[in-house]
């Protein structure tokens, strides 16, 4: 795509969007200067950028599933991709949320305006499972964009189906990922979480799902929201294939800057050792919220007792920041994702690895096909440049900045505890609407159901969710959440839990 030179127009007009006017003579020395600077761009475009190699040659590169094929709609996607021989995963099967790049395979994010882009790299989550033994048997369907709190949005449909009733909601949105795993289809699913979408859908269709560390595991080759609450993680049918799915996917790949001092550990080593002595903190202000159901709330109290009969010490823990997370987080989600979205879905200012196919089919293809974006991504765009244009980045810096407050917040409750415990949603799932919602009851879902899981996006720190019974046949989700690094502590009070 060789780089043209701008018109004196194009010029008069680049500044009029910055607010300031150009003359004649300002435009004609601008235009020779910038005659000068083009030969670089047009060297870069001899250049050769490096690109990562693709480890595992594909042999079926799959269809889209048919609907008798596609139990409860969870797949967009099925291959066979074989890994090594031997290892961890052997013989485990893996599904991948629709916004993970897999050479070869199509990848949509759930939305029409991605159609037609295949990515030619493989994530580097990819290349670490397939190392591990894994089959990857597919890409699962998501909230379009990662912004779907139930899954209405996704293209081209249906509708993601809750394995545990066929009638409700799956969440978000990582929903095909909490389907296969919950029906059966996939051992392992991977999902994203930006504000809980890992999280939400394992409890709601009962599996386990964990937000790892951030920086954990690299996020190189995702599409996301905002690099500063960008994660990806496990979900899975036990708690021993999530330890394993994060031992094969955890640890710097020298191509994320997310990855600061991240430390890996043995996340089977002392799965098993239980919890006796471990100290487990009830936080108050996760229970009893506008939304909560006290039977979701009374699951999780009575989640905690089997804890405590196990050899944990249980003690009410007050964060009273924990209320103000959200509202910490939605600047991030809002003004971050606006920005990333501007920049063709990948941001600037991080030296990291951009997906160059992704960048420029993106750039292409918005352009197009603006009015194909879903209302998740359209309230980012719109609030995002609202409030952008004016009052600048001031909500985005001081969220950022606050983040290091609310960090410290859960940082000195970790100082007299090792965990933190409290329902993942205070709700269960609600039934798929019969009738198209309106816009605001589609977006008005999503603030309601991230109420406890929010805040670690914004601070980081591992959250994980596990089944801890029902309510009228809806799973309820226990989430525990563990000080950085600590992914093991929460899997092992996990297993106890689950084993009890």
């Amino acid at each position: 795509m060789p780089v043209r030179m701008p018109t004196h127009q194009d010029l008069r007009d680049a500044g009029q969007r910055f607010g300031f006017e150009v003359n004649d003579e300002e435009v004609e020395g601008f235009s020779t200067y910038i005659r000068e600077m083009l030969p670089a761009y047009r060297r870069l475009d001899e250049l050769v950028a490096p690109t990562i190699p693709v480890k595992y040659p594909r042999r079926d590169f799959g269809a889209r599933p048919s609907t008798e094929d596609n139990r409860d709609n969870g797949w967009a996607w099925r291959c066979s991709i074989p890994g090594a021989p031997d290892g961890p995963l052997s013989g485990k099967t893996v599904g991948l949320k629709d916004h993970i790049r897999v050479a070869g395979i199509p990848m949509l994010n759930s939305s029409s305006v991605l159609e037609g882009y295949v990515p030619t790299e493989d994530a580097t989550i990819v290349t670490r499972l397939l190392d591990a033994g894994a089959e990857i048997i597919g890409k699962v369907v998501n909230g379009s964009h990662c912004f779907d709190a139930i899954g209405l949005s996704i293209y081209p449909g249906p509708q993601p189906i809750n394995p545990a009733t066929g009638r409700h909601c799956p969440g978000g949105s990582s929903n095909g990922s909490a389907v296969v795993v919950a029906n059966g289809d996939a051992d392992i699913a991977m999902g994203g979480d930006q504000g809980g979408s890992i999280r939400v859908p394992a409890a709601w269709c009962g599996i386990v799902g964990l937000k790892p560390t951030f920086g954990l595991v690299p996020h190189t080759g995702l599409a996301g929201l905002d690099n500063t609450v960008d994660h990806t993680g496990p979900m899975t049918k036990t708690v021993r294939d999530c330890a394993l799915a994060l031992q094969a996917v955890a640890g710097a790949d020298g191509l994320d800057p997310r990855q600061k001092d991240v430390r890996v550990k043995d996340y089977t080593a002392r799965l098993e050792d239980g919890v006796a002595g471990l100290r487990i903190g009830i936080l108050a202000q996760g229970f009893g919220h506008e939304q909560s159901m006290p039977a979701v709330d009374a699951a999780v109290r009575e989640a905690a007792g089997v804890l405590e009969q196990a050899g944990a010490r249980l003690t009410d823990v007050s964060v009273p920041m924990h209320v103000d997370g959200n509202a910490i987080l939605w600047p991030l989600l809002i003004q971050g994702g606006n920005e990333t979205n501007k920049q063709d879905g990948w941001g600037h200012g991080w030296q990291g690895h951009y997906a160059l196919d992704h960048v420029n089919f993106t750039h292409r293809a918005v352009k197009a096909r603006a009015n194909d974006l879903p209302l998740g991504l359209k309230l980012v765009l719109l609030l995002g440049e609202y409030t952008y244009r004016r009052y600048g980045m001031h909500y985005y810096a001081k969220a950022q900045n606050l983040t290091r407050t609310l960090r410290a917040a859960y940082e000195q409750a970790f100082t007299d505890i090792d965990v933190l415990l409290m329902p993942t949603v205070p709700f269960t799932a609600p039934p798929i609407p019969d009738e198209e919602l309106s816009t605001y009851g589609f977006l008005s879902i999503f603030a309601n159901m991230i109420h406890n899981t929010g805040s670690f996006n914004a601070t980081g720190h591992p959250a994980l969710s596990v089944p801890c019974g029902t309510h009228e046949g809806l799973p309820v989700g226990l989430q525990l959440v563990g000080r950085h690094f600590e992914d093991d502590v929460l899997l092992r009070a996990a297993y106890a839990y689950e084993q009890s």
